[in-house]
């Protein structure tokens, strides 16, 4: 699916904003929907639509699963969000609603959700020096954005989130993981392989300092890991369009224990063929914490899509997770 696709659907179902640059840089934010980040591209209007809209879930309804890159929800509940401003690409949407805390007492809830659309200079500082340095490459495509996502109350509260993004899966992408051998003995990182059906084999591999899952949409599998052990930066590669995906998260304040980064492919329990399952999801849990009375919690996301040449690719991939394209590709897909 393009990005304009992409586009012209979102509108006719749900209010836009959108994020540009001159670069082809573009980020469709749907305030009605949790203040989504729904895609974004690194290609202008017939770039390729990054993020995963779940099409046959939003003309049903079912809100859990309408997809979307960035998303940030203190509850399964959809709500929207009124748009406070729009300048200099970056939006800041807000909402205030009442609903429980995590231990069941109501609490009026004040949100604040502000959205950016980086310039490649502002992405390269929240990343390491080998990314800001191809990003600095006329030639490289990129598209990155940061979400900044607060909470306050004038009461007492216990406050968990969820950060999650929904990508388009295919039969060459792969979700890169930092992990040292230890690592895969630490509880609670753990590698599901019995996730909600059969045992996908062929899903998870162990490298000596890499975690390598298949994100094709097609089998159930999950890993997830402490975010106290979680590495700084995870990626994914789709190695026919060469675009690698890289995310960061922030939480609030110290790792709690139930912190945790979650990967998750999923797929059909009976062999389904349903074309709106074909995703994959990057998960950032974050346990129930106290709030204070104006003392707020910020929850942090960036994302970067880069699109290059094999070569810097591969040494960009290289830098970042140790591993090349040719041992991804002998590795999961020869």
């Amino acid at each position: 699916m393009s990005y304009h696709d992409a586009l012209n659907y979102l509108v006719q179902r749900t209010s836009v904003i959108e994020l540009y640059d001159q670069f082809g840089g573009r980020v469709a934010v749907c305030p009605e929907w949790n203040g989504r980040v729904m895609s974004s591209t690194n290609g202008g209007l017939e770039g390729d639509s990054f993020g995963f809209i779940g099409v046959q879930a939003i003309e049903t309804g079912c809100v859990e699963d309408f997809g979307g890159e960035d998303q940030w929800t203190l509850s399964p509940l959809i709500y929207s969000f009124d748009i406070e401003s729009i300048k200099d690409n970056k939006t800041i949407l807000q909402r205030s609603l009442r609903m429980a805390d995590a231990n069941g007492v109501p609490v009026e809830l004040h949100l604040t959700r502000t959205m950016t659309l980086l310039s490649r200079n502002q992405a390269g500082a929240m990343f390491d020096s080998a990314i800001a340095d191809v990003l600095e490459q006329s030639e490289v495509s990129v598209v990155g954005f940061h979400s900044e996502n607060t909470v306050r109350t004038q009461e007492r509260a216990y406050v968990g989130s969820r950060k999650r993004g929904m990508f388009h899966a295919s039969p060459h992408s792969a979700v890169i993981v930092p992990a040292s051998p230890a690592s895969f003995t630490q509880e609670p990182f753990s590698v599901d392989i019995d996730y909600l059906g059969g045992a996908p084999h062929g899903r998870v591999w162990h490298l000596p300092d890499t975690l390598l899952i298949r994100a094709d949409g097609q089998k159930r599998c999950q890993v997830t890991m402490p975010f106290s052990t979680a590495p700084p930066i995870f990626g994914a590669v789709e190695l026919r369009s060469g675009t690698l995906t890289l995310w960061t998260f922030e939480l609030p304040d110290d790792p709690e224990e139930g912190d945790a980064i979650r990967v998750y492919n999923p797929g059909h329990l009976h062999g389904d063929e349903l074309d709106w399952a074909a995703y994959y999801e990057m998960n950032c849990f974050a346990a129930a914490r106290e709030l204070q009375p104006e003392q707020p919690l910020t929850f942090c996301q960036c994302t970067l899509h880069i699109n290059a040449d094999n070569a810097l690719l591969d040494g960009l991939i290289q830098e970042i997770f140790g591993i090349s394209l040719e041992q991804i590709s002998r590795k999961m897909f020869w």
